[in-house]
């Protein structure tokens, strides 16, 4: 049979389509990309897999405090606290992901690490605090497969799904004691990156001739974000607080370069010039905006408990050919404590503010008409590493679960370990002589 007719059958037998694929034959045979957290199928959708705004102290309590910080670590998911920072403070984390995939009788595990933060704040007077920060915002990292028949032809094809690359986050926040306990604040981030997306189709004839198609997308995105918090607190006596808090995230249109290639391939080189196709083209990718909101009882340097509801409109999510993908709203329900025993104890022990999560959320996929969710629970400590309890090491473990098994669908069992450090000091103050 000749090449042309070969090829035309080919490309009838898949859609060029970077949607979700998430029905695998072979799943056990994916491999992790190496970029992010480690495979996630469910990365395919969207701007890819979100990283959480929280750092590694309130992710070791669910991910939860938008009303809740006492000065001594940077509350990353309510600008308005940055406020509480009196002294200068520098945060860096990071994140490590065990994570089994399962569908069916398949199974595969994948590990990854990633840079979660690099964060500074620094009073401006005695009202004013602002905190620069660097963080990961997205990621791509999938690699799925799945087997064809071609129609009219004895032999089959697979059809090979990968995508790389992500989104990054720089920040300028400012936060202000607005009257006594009144507190808020505005975030501007500047989001870039490049996502890859891959679709290529082989011939499976078995007598080394096998043609490729091969589909590659590369989207450059960027634009600014924007985020605005309130926080209040209600004394009731020196040692009892009830916190109010809460931010929202601004929708953003990510300006989008697009370069995609088209090549027909034999074996590993293309068959002519003629047969590789590149063209670039400008659009649009539209982020929608979410709220959090949350309430902390409080009793200062020994026991927090803090809930958060969080939710947002991935029904208004477009993506470059302005499609929905399915999309639909997502909400998270998050909950921690915090519990030092005596913060100015002379034994270490007593020092350490021990901390525990739990975290509920409706992702915005939907597989074969249900709806994803992941739980978690997370536990976790910060270790002193100074006497007057200014610097912490923060350790913290997370374990949970993602789907559910069933017919096309992928459950991920996943395991992180949380790192961070915390190092305040008082910069920036002129000393005086007497």
């Amino acid at each position: 049979m000749s090449k042309k007719s070969i090829i035309t059958r080919l490309q009838s037998s898949v859609s060029r389509s970077f949607g979700a694929v998430l029905v695998f034959s072979g799943l056990c045979s994916l491999q992790a990309v190496g970029q992010g957290l480690g495979n996630t199928p469910y990365s395919t959708y969207g701007i890819g897999e979100r990283f959480s705004d929280a750092f590694a102290g309130q992710q070791m309590m669910g991910g939860a405090g938008v009303s809740y910080s006492n000065g001594l670590f940077i509350n990353n998911l309510n600008p308005a606290l940055i406020a509480r920072n009196r002294i200068t403070t520098l945060e860096v984390g990071t994140l490590i992901q065990s994570k089994q995939l399962k569908e069916g009788n398949l199974q595969q595990n994948v590990v990854g690490g990633n840079l979660n933060y690099l964060a500074m704040a620094f009073p401006i007077n005695s009202r004013w605090t602002s905190s620069i920060n660097y963080m990961p915002y997205s990621y791509l990292d999938y690699n799925n497969r799945r087997f064809n028949t071609i129609p009219g032809e004895l032999f089959s094809s697979l059809t090979e799904y990968k995508g790389s690359g992500g989104m990054n986050k720089v920040s300028f926040v400012n936060g202000f004691r607005v009257y006594k306990n009144l507190y808020a604040g505005v975030s501007a981030s500047y989001l870039f990156g490049n996502l890859t997306r891959e679709v290529s189709t082989q011939t499976l004839r078995g007598d080394g001739n096998d043609y490729t198609l091969l589909f590659t997308d590369i989207d450059q995105q960027r634009n600014f974000l924007f985020k605005g918090g309130l926080a209040y607190r209600f004394k009731f006596s020196d040692k009892r607080y009830l916190n109010i808090g809460g931010s929202y995230d601004l929708p953003t249109r990510l300006r989008t370069t697009r370069v995609s290639t088209q090549s027909t391939l034999l074996g590993e080189n293309p068959i002519a010039a003629s047969d590789t196709l590149s063209y670039n083209s400008r659009g649009r990718v539209t982020v929608p905006g979410g709220y959090r909101v949350g309430l902390t009882f409080e009793n200062p340097y020994r026991l927090a408990v803090t809930a958060d509801f969080a939710m947002q409109q991935w029904s208004n999510y477009r993506d470059f050919n302005r499609n929905n993908q399915n999309m639909q709203d997502s909400y998270q329900i998050s909950a921690g404590l915090e519990y030092t025993p005596n913060v100015v104890s002379s034994t270490y022990w007593n020092r350490i503010p021990y901390r525990f999560g739990l975290n509920f959320s409706q992702m915005p996929y939907s597989v074969r008409g249900q709806r994803i969710h992941e739980a978690s629970l997370s536990i976790g400590m910060g270790l002193p590493l100074t006497k007057v309890g200014l610097s912490d090491a923060n350790l913290g473990l997370t374990v949970g679960q993602r789907g559910k098994e069933g017919t096309g669908i992928i459950k991920e069992q996943f395991f992180r370990i949380n790192l961070g450090f915390t190092i305040s000091d008082q910069w920036f103050y002129r000393q005086v002589v007497d």
